[in-house]
């Protein structure tokens, strides 16, 4: 696979724009009138909440279970009877607050490209079947489309910029797209890692989780109980994985799988996810790129 050079370039200048300005006050102006919310504080005004099939443990008035005593029954989309998605004020400011008990997606109605992508996350203290005794799991999924709930009646087809505990800025592709990672197999198992000066690994949708997921590098992520930054930055089928201020992963020619062939990905829904645990996403904001 080649790189898009054009997007690299274009990247390769976002990254150097992130630095402190050395110019005027109104240079920093400027630059923080770019800055878009896509969370208002007060409502889901822009959003679209999807939320799948709820465990067993879960109650659910309503809602029938099968001879397994287990729910059949997505919760679809805009109903949202366990309050998975809520506004809350956490530490002084209005966050979004996702209790993890039912796996599900809040979805941008709007879809963007040539972007740049920024948020805060902080971890709660519950988790959820079915996962109790795992780390805690969420992610920030970006060029999204297709059906809410159309795979596994979770998620729709996207890439991901992991947010669990240890994996933030992971990469994982969902269902029908592919993109190309500068990566190398670890040393002591079959997992790969992103390295900047590696050959081109291509990831896709597989059963096969080393085929799915590749490391980010360095980890960069705070400890539990403290907020964590995390930005994405779209240049054309090009992304840059940021967490905390530091580049963790750089992505190349993202496509999608339409009948068997691959196509270019370059633009779709941004989402949030809920996946068994608690947490709390704040600051959510946008600016365009490449203008």
């Amino acid at each position: 696979m080649k790189i898009n050079f054009l997007s690299t370039a274009c990247l390769i200048m976002i990254i150097s724009s992130l630095a402190p300005f050395n110019s005027n006050e109104e240079n920093r102006e400027h630059t923080k009138k770019k800055w878009k919310p896509l969370f208002n504080g007060k409502d889901f005004t822009g959003w679209i909440k999807y939320l799948g099939v709820p465990e067993p443990t879960s109650s659910v008035p309503g809602f029938t279970k099968d001879e397994k005593g287990k729910y059949t029954t997505d919760f679809g989309i805009n109903n949202d009877p366990l309050e998975v998605y809520t506004i809350v004020q956490e530490d002084g400011s209005p966050a979004i607050k996702v209790s993890g008990e039912v796996f599900g997606t809040l979805i941008t109605e709007d879809e963007y490209e040539n972007y740049h992508l920024k948020l805060e996350f902080k971890w709660g203290q519950k988790k959820w079947p079915p996962r109790m005794h795992l780390p805690r799991d969420a992610g920030l999924l970006y060029h999204g489309f297709g059906k809410p709930g159309s795979i596994f009646k979770r998620w729709h087809s996207t890439q991901e910029c992991q947010i669990q505990e240890g994996d933030t800025g992971d990469y994982w592709p969902i269902g029908g797209v592919t993109i190309d990672i500068p990566s190398v197999q670890t040393d002591t198992s079959k997992w790969w890692i992103y390295n900047s000066g590696a050959a081109l690994r291509n990831y896709y949708f597989s059963n096969e989780m080393s085929e799915r997921r590749c490391f980010k590098n360095p980890d960069n992520e705070k400890p539990y109980g403290q907020w964590n930054t995390v930005e994405i930055i779209v240049s054309g089928d090009s992304s840059i994985h940021i967490v905390n201020d530091k580049v963790v992963m750089r992505l190349y020619n993202s496509r999608k799988v339409v009948d068997g062939v691959s196509v270019p990905l370059s633009r779709g829904k941004i989402s949030l996810q809920s996946e068994g645990a608690e947490l709390y996403y704040r600051n959510i904001e946008i600016r365009k790129v490449n203008d």
